[in-house]
């Protein structure tokens, strides 16, 4: 692709080839048809359409097939049938060019992104001292916990909210939503060795292996999968192992005192 700074939608539109250009603008009146609330935009250098700054959905035109994002688990749940004809890989949804445009399914799909998007923005509910409830993000959530961690600070670190164990050091606790459109509404930490697979094999729903710092062996967690008890059971380890290391001090040499042989 010779350009990749495209500043808009119709930009894009035009960079592709001739025989992609016509289902492309079929595929955005579908979609800003089935949302028109959303707002179009250029996000990772293809066509996204948000919710209140969040991502419902991306589409992207290719040489042989268009594609859909992020493609979730609840989604392919609901539409199986509907979807069995597409080849679906990592989130995406395939879509031959040879074949006409299933319209009612892309509107569809954009509908029930639209909800996904509305459940997870959803706030929570918890207790106050007064015993009525307020609401709470998961990011107010996971700031809340964090913030109990003796000395812990935060700031925004590779464009999310992160947790250190004193400011700048420490890394203990990065917030991401819906990184890459991944799906994810998720915190990513440190754990110890062999946790990783331990969790993931136990609760493949709650713990995946994030991004970068999975190799490292740190966590992800799905926070509308798991309780404040547990959360903040991780995240005092995470904030254990992201001490940072006291350096041993070197016994002092003792010289011979002057005038001694």
């Amino acid at each position: 692709m010779a350009k990749t700074d495209f500043k808009s939608v119709n930009e894009y539109i035009a960079s592709r080839p001739d025989a992609v250009r016509g289902v492309l603008r079929r595929l955005r009146t579908i979609i800003r048809k089935a949302i028109p609330e959303a707002e179009e935009g250029i996000s990772y250098q293809i066509p996204v359409y948000k919710l209140n700054g969040r991502p419902a959905v991306y589409f992207a035109g290719w040489t042989e097939h268009y594609s859909l994002y992020p493609l979730s688990d609840h989604l392919i749940a609901t539409l199986k049938g509907a979807l069995a004809p597409y080849k679906l890989s990592k989130g995406t949804i395939r879509f031959p060019l040879s074949e006409p445009i299933p319209d009612k399914l892309i509107e569809r799909i954009a509908k029930i992104r639209v909800r996904e998007v509305a459940e997870r923005d959803k706030p929570r509910k918890v207790k106050g001292r007064s015993g009525s409830r307020a609401p709470e993000s998961q990011l107010e959530r996971v700031r809340r916990i964090c913030n109990s961690m003796p000395s812990a600070f935060e700031k925004e670190s590779h464009g999310a909210p992160t947790f250190f164990v004193e400011r700048d050091r420490g890394v203990f606790v990065m917030f991401a939503d819906n990184h890459h459109s991944d799906g994810h509404v998720a915190v990513w930490m440190p754990a110890r060795p062999g946790l990783q697979a331990e969790l993931i094999h136990e609760a493949p729903s709650t713990y995946f292996k994030p991004p970068y710092v999975g190799s490292g062996g740190w966590i992800g967690v799905e926070l509308d999968q798991i309780t404040d008890e547990v959360l903040t059971l991780h995240m005092q380890q995470a904030w254990k192992l992201a001490l940072p290391k006291k350096k041993t001090s070197r016994p002092r040499r003792v010289g011979r005192p002057e005038g001694g042989q």
